[in-house]
């Protein structure tokens, strides 16, 4: 198997076989951009060649050494699932990108098992959609682990099935915390948010108090000092 030997103005249009007889010159290049890392990987007969492009202190990004703009088949998936949804296709290209730059990590599985949970919860389509626009990691979150167990926190601090999609919607990246340990709060790294359910009438109204603070926060201590979430 012959290795290739390719020059850095792109692959495919100087690169020849060591078989051949043409010599080959080793250069050097200085230029003033950050160099390209190429690194062509044979794989076995039954899979294609691809090739892994990237920038230092870039996350490599796979593509084909065919057609260098068509999508991994993983990615691929995902967007064919989120089309067959209804999603626009400029959201759905916003979550492409998101996956190719190494901000979102996920697959079709995990993406459609989140939509299908949020959507169970009371939440429509273009709300998970738009829930999905905000909160950048929401389609790579484990369902079970993370949303399940924040949709629990919600009840469990009184509110009504019926409230949960209007809050989750209101705070699209609640998901992105978990519950503390006391089951009173929800954490991410030393921000913290608190529900509680608060009186707004003298019928017994209620509403919903989502409050976000800091680990350690002091309340009522200083004339500055917000008030805080219910003890």
């Amino acid at each position: 198997m012959a290795s290739l030997l390719c020059g850095r103005h792109g692959l495919g249009q100087v690169c020849r076989s060591r078989s051949q007889a043409t010599p080959f010159v080793k250069t050097h290049v200085q230029s003033s951009r950050a160099s390209i890392i190429v690194r062509v990987t044979q794989q076995s007969p039954d899979t294609r060649t691809v090739v892994t492009k990237n920038t230092p202190g870039e996350l490599p990004l796979p593509w084909s050494e065919k057609d260098p703009y068509k999508l991994p088949l993983s990615i691929e998936k995902v967007q064919r699932m989120l089309f067959s949804l209804g999603w626009e296709k400029p959201w759905i290209e916003q979550i492409v990108d998101r996956i190719m730059k190494g901000m979102l990590r996920t697959t079709e599985e995990r993406a459609r098992g989140v939509v299908d949970y949020l959507v169970s919860v009371g939440l429509k389509q273009d709300e998970v959609c738009n829930m999905a626009s905000i909160s950048v990691v929401l389609l790579g979150l484990n369902p079970e682990t993370r949303l399940k167990t924040v949709v629990a926190y919600l009840k469990g601090r009184g509110i009504p099935d019926s409230g949960i999609p209007d809050l989750v919607l209101k705070h699209p990246r609640i998901f992105e915390y978990r519950v503390t340990e006391d089951g009173k709060s929800l954490k991410k790294g030393k921000a913290r948010i608190q529900v509680d359910v608060v009186p707004v009438s003298a019928n017994g109204e209620t509403a919903a108090a989502v409050n976000y603070f800091r680990e350690g926060a002091s309340f009522l201590e200083a004339p500055v000092s917000p008030v805080g979430p219910v003890l």
